[in-house]
């Protein structure tokens, strides 16, 4: 179920991804996210995230476009953030050579561990480890330097879609993401500086 998950990953060119973090991660200011990702024509991203600023939460509209970051606190206002790889680049995750449909490849020892239904989607609860590199490549933040355990749940019938991935980092700090849309038409543009 893996290889199929992985191979009809590599097959999406846009899904709606809805991420949340549970603890803290060092480095990652984000605590959630909701946005709208596409690699056709280009990686890029747009939606609203929730970080943590200056030990507050701030809620802030962003896209990724061309690798950058811009991000809006208030309509029509954007600013230039630099590199997205820098805060977190969710345009990447959809690349068949280091995004999801590579990690799917890099289980290691994987079980079926159950069925649940997610936004009405009926998958089968994969766990397992994937090795730090590939753990990184999803979510450098984690700073893993050794097998981390990952939970995804896949579509059971149909195209099987990854519909949610859970990385963790040690007992009590996670990142999850919940796919949706898949191949829904996504249109990111760069925004005026």
């Amino acid at each position: 179920m893996l290889k199929e998950a992985s191979a009809a990953t590599a097959d999406v060119d846009s899904v709606h991804l809805s991420l949340s973090v549970t603890g803290s991660i060092d480095n990652m200011a984000i605590t959630a996210l909701d946005a709208d990702v596409t690699r056709r024509p280009a990686d890029a991203a747009k939606g609203y995230a929730k970080i943590a600023y200056r030990g507050a939460p701030a809620y802030v509209q962003f896209v990724v476009f061309g690798g950058e970051l811009f991000v809006s606190q208030s309509p029509g206002r954007w600013v230039d953030y630099g590199p997205a790889a820098n805060f977190y680049d969710a345009a990447t995750i959809l690349s068949p050579d280091t995004g999801l449909a590579d990690m799917l490849t890099d289980f290691v020892d994987p079980e079926v561990e159950g069925r649940e239904t997610i936004d009405e989607v009926h998958t089968v609860r994969v766990t397992g480890e994937v090795s730090a590199d590939a753990a990184k490549k999803i979510v450098p933040q984690l700073h893993a330097n050794k097998r981390t355990s990952c939970t995804v749940w896949i579509q059971e019938t149909g195209d099987h879609h990854l519909v949610r991935l859970e990385l963790a980092s040690g007992a009590d700090n996670a990142v999850q993401m919940t796919f949706s849309n898949w191949n829904a038409p996504v249109s990111v543009g760069k925004p005026r500086v």
